[in-house]
């Protein structure tokens, strides 16, 4: 049976820590441990993985050996009513009957060998036994137990992987939505200072009641938007604790387990994964090769051939032996459309499976490169956000000075928050689009 082993550090190792109780059940230290705790509540993981063993069982019971058998016997004879008492040599060898005892043993080594042994034991104490070897060269069918059991790993992996990327992608969103809260308060903060404004200008007469009913305006929308955001924040917050099954109080600092997986830099765009371990990860191109692989196994089993046996047999009490052959022809050796179509569909299936290895290596220079070009994008938002913290201290300083109004301050302050939310919007499409060329999260077959 195939072992297999994980590059995700901890992510499964660390599941039996969360089944011990203890007030620190939920003090995760690390993004991985977060990870752990989801993947053990994962329904689609655990049936994933029941699939894998249920498929290694198949395969385990595949060798023919595993069909071996024995069977006992025990008989006995004798009769009813009054029989008449035969008279001569043979009444001797005629009431000496009693139960005989028998015992055989038959062992599939292969599919197409099979050794046997048989044994009976008299009432008079005569044991007789033998030996018998069966030999069918051209019987074996190939197995597709491998091929299912690939399968069913395939499934896994791919469930696995793409549980744990869509999770840290939605702990990601977790934080652009905080800091798109962070930013819509600030500019609701802003029309609301914007309107008292517009309402002390309105008394002095130096502002129109139209003015006043657009600040107004603005300040409903910015409290809508803001109302809005701080939902969607919520929703999110306790959509990751019902998947980590944990109360929605109890969830760590996400910020910090965040930050903890270190900066992006440029070596982070030169550690990706190479094209051939994306291949293997691929569902397109893995299913259309083990179709493949399935199709040729079948236009093998579809070819004629005669069946032929050989079989020997040998007594060591009674020193004889024997041996018999037999060669059975089937008609269909004369006739091969089945066998022709099966090749022909086999054919198929081989181009299919060029045409999506073709297909899954374009996908993988195209994340490439939309990788690259989300590096740069975030390096700019990131230059923009710089651009705004300078922005804002300018502002302070001014508004230190009465150079600057309440209202300018808390604009600045609404304009750098905006940038702080796209950043970190940036900052969460980039990451996701790492993640999924990492080969951290690849499980590797030993």
């Amino acid at each position: 049976m195939k072992k297999s082993s994980y590059l995700f550090i901890t992510l499964l190792v660390g599941v039996g820590v969360f089944l011990i109780p203890g007030p620190f059940l939920y003090a995760f230290d690390t993004l991985d441990e977060v990870v752990s705790r989801y993947l053990s509540q994962n329904l689609d993981v655990a049936t994933a993985a029941l699939k894998v063993k249920s498929s290694a069982a198949s395969l385990a019971s595949a060798p023919a050996w595993r069909s071996s058998s024995m069977s006992l016997s025990a008989n006995t004879a004798g009769t009813l009513g009054d029989v008449a008492t035969p008279v001569g040599p043979t009444s001797a060898s005629s009431q000496a009957g009693g139960p005989t005892y028998g015992a055989s043993l038959s062992v599939p080594l292969t599919d197409w060998f099979a050794l046997g042994a048989s044994g009976t034991l008299k009432s008079d104490g005569t044991l007789t036994s033998s030996l018998s070897a069966t030999l069918s060269p051209l019987s074996g069918q190939p197995s597709k137990a491998d091929i299912d059991y690939r399968l069913s790993l395939q499934s896994y992996r791919s469930t696995l992987r793409s549980a744990v990327l869509q999770f840290r992608s939605t702990l990601r969103s977790l934080q652009v939505s905080k800091a798109e809260v962070a930013y819509k308060k600030a500019a609701y903060d802003a029309a609301s200072t914007q309107y008292e404004q517009k309402q002390v200008l309105l008394s002095r007469g130096s502002a129109s009641q139209s003015d006043v009913l657009d600040a107004l305006g603005s300040l409903t929308q910015a409290r809508l938007d803001y109302e809005t955001a701080e939902a969607n924040y919520q929703n999110i917050h306790q959509s990751i604790a019902l998947s980590l099954g944990i109360a929605d109080a109890e969830l760590p600092d996400f910020t910090q387990l965040l930050e903890s997986e270190g900066p992006i830099t440029d070596a982070s765009l030169t550690s990706l994964m190479d094209r051939e371990t994306y291949l293997g990860l691929s569902d397109t191109f893995v299913r259309a090769k083990l179709d493949a692989e399935s199709s040729q196994i079948d236009a093998r089993s579809a070819q004629p051939k005669p069946d032929v046996s050989i079989k020997g047999d040998l007594s060591p009490a009674a020193k004889t032996w024997s041996a018999s052959a037999m060669v059975k022809l089937p008609l269909d050796l004369l006739f091969w459309d089945r066998a022709a179509v099966a090749k022909q569909t086999a054919d198929v299936k081989d181009k299919q499976a060029e045409y999506a290895k073709a297909t899954v290596s374009l996908e993988y220079d195209q994340k490439v490169q939309d990788a690259k070009r989300l590096y740069e994008s975030w390096k700019k938002t990131s230059t923009a956000y710089s651009s705004a913290q300078l922005v804002y201290q300018q502002a302070e300083v001014l508004a230190s000075l009465g150079q600057k109004s309440p209202l300018d301050l808390n604009t600045a302050q609404a304009e750098l928050l905006r940038s702080a939310w796209q950043l970190a919007s940036a900052e969460k499409t980039l990451r996701d689009a790492l993640d999924a060329l990492s080969p951290r999260f690849v499980m590797i077959e030993k």
